[in-house]
């Protein structure tokens, strides 16, 4: 395992631990896990979208002479990419939102029907196949579906803000509440349960258990997260003591004459 890869390892069960610190105070460890991960994200986003739309998108078809005069076409995304940087000035501030309203109005074109056919189309498609198919069905298949119209229904009702929710009508719509919040508790759960299944995995890394015997006698895990936290143990308390150092107090009596 070259040494760099080490150092990386050691970096990351450091960092680990200062992110941790944030259980015990807003402190500076915090402070430089965060700024370090948000730079790190910026930098490596930056890169990613210059060699990967911007550079071969824009910049190779400009500077392509194969393409003849057809290239200077992309001017116009060049124009609205330098529209987008006037939002930084107060006097040309405006020119930024022709650029927004191009990007937003060609996304939601795209995207409007793609997303009514694959979130709105299909689920009603396989809702109404699982209602209308024959067949003999295990009484549990029968009640899913049924649980499935009916819980659809009643959400669908739940929005439907141009009628009263009273009566039946009213009854229908809180069981659609219900079924949302049952929807949002489960999707909630889920995020949470990734989470720590992330959380598991930083800890086998600190701990060396998902790494192979040659790695992990080389990176010596246990020991590096010892360290990481005295330092900042240390590091906490002394900050702690110096801001809490009682300043010398001042004579406030005017000199006598």
């Amino acid at each position: 395992m070259p040494f760099i890869d080490v150092l990386g390892a050691w970096i990351a069960i450091f960092i680990t631990f200062c992110i941790l610190s944030y259980l015990y105070d807003d402190n500076p460890f915090y402070k430089l896990a965060e700024h370090l991960f948000v730079g790190t994200s910026v930098g490596y986003s930056l890169v990613l979208q210059w060699f990967g739309t911007v550079k071969p998108n824009l910049v190779d078809r400009l500077t392509a002479s194969e393409l003849g005069a057809a290239r200077f076409v992309y001017l116009v995304p060049c124009a609205l990419v330098l529209c987008l940087f006037m939002k930084l000035t107060n006097r040309y501030n405006w020119m930024g939102r022709l650029a927004i309203a191009f990007v937003i109005g060609i996304y939601a074109g795209q995207n409007i029907p793609a997303y009514a056919n694959s979130d709105l189309l299909t689920q009603i498609y396989v809702t109404t196949r699982e209602v209308f198919t024959s067949g003999d069905k295990p009484l549990s298949d029968i009640i899913g579906i049924v649980v499935l119209v009916v819980g659809v229904v009643a959400s669908l009702m739940y929005f439907f803000l141009s009628r009263e929710h009273k009566g039946w009508f009213g009854r229908m719509s809180k069981v659609g509440i219900w079924v949302l919040m049952i929807g949002f508790g489960a999707s909630f759960g889920y995020t949470v349960q990734g989470r720590i299944s992330l959380a598991i995995g930083v800890a086998m890394d600190v701990l060396d258990i998902s790494r192979p015997a040659a790695e992990a006698r080389q990176v010596h895990g246990p020991v590096v997260s010892a360290i990481s936290i005295a330092i900042i143990a240390v590091g906490l308390i002394w900050m702690r003591r110096r801001g809490t150092r009682t300043p010398p107090e001042r004579d406030t009596h005017p000199p006598s004459n």
